[in-house]
């Protein structure tokens, strides 16, 4: 006999199976990352608009053995209708997205990242005026929560960031730095308030490259290449 329980995910791929289901891959507040099979997604109620990335999602998964949990009851606490439909809130959920499924591997979950995750998500959707600069944000903020948060030590002397070494440096250090344009972002980020971190003027060129060493810094200390390709659909959209 199947069994059911009740868990809230939060959702970050998706695969069509067949013409009305779905293979979901999302984050299970119980259990880390977690697929589901989802029967009849298109069918009523709403068919996929509940099921875009970072849907947060309070669920009854029914186990079957030897196979994915089956989605049997569905709803959404939150509404995040922003995600869907602007087109800039939806890239940045596509990417964070991308970025917790190849980041976050499979096991039991944090409450309090799984916490940070709802409110970051939250916010977005929420999100008035530019949004240009969340996910370098969130990807500082998301390297906290994991536990590589980079040490705030900058000055006039030591200028340049040193990912092994997560600290701040002075020039001229053997091992490899950021760009002294991309050490005063990280120093900016983590030492301004989130409304004038995210108010930084900055280009799109600026904007992906300080990602990509931001997701190099996690990749090293992740032990893992994050190969994060929606990154580049954020540049274009923002440059």
């Amino acid at each position: 006999m199947p069994s059911d329980r009740e868990t809230r995910i939060i959702v970050l791929h998706l695969t069509k199976y067949g013409d009305h289901s779905l293979v979901v891959q999302a984050l299970d507040c119980e259990k880390g990352r977690t697929g589901f099979f989802l029967r009849g997604a298109g069918k009523g109620r709403g068919g996929l608009n509940h099921f875009h990335s970072l849907g947060i999602l309070d669920i009854v998964a029914s186990s079957h053995k030897g196979s994915l949990e089956h989605i049997r009851e569905y709803e959404n606490p939150y509404r995040l209708d922003a995600l869907r439909t602007d087109p800039y809130k939806s890239a940045i959920a596509l990417f964070i997205g991308e970025l917790l499924y190849r980041s976050l591997l499979d096991g039991a979950m944090d409450t309090e990242l799984f916490s940070f995750l709802q409110q970051q998500i939250v916010a977005l959707n929420n999100a008035e005026g530019s949004v240009a600069n969340f996910h370098i944000c969130f990807l500082t903020d998301f390297c906290r929560e994991l536990g590589f948060q980079p040490k705030d030590n900058y000055s006039s002397d030591k200028t340049l960031f040193m990912p092994v070494t997560a600290e701040f440096t002075a020039p001229g250090a053997l091992a490899d730095t950021f760009s002294a344009a991309n050490s005063l972002l990280l120093h900016q980020i983590l030492s301004l308030p989130r409304e004038e971190a995210m108010a930084i003027p900055l280009s799109g060129n600026q904007r992906g490259d300080f990602a990509q060493k931001m997701i190099e810094y996690l990749s090293y200390h992740l032990s893992q290449n994050l190969n994060i390709r929606s990154l580049d659909v954020l540049h274009d959209l923002f440059s």
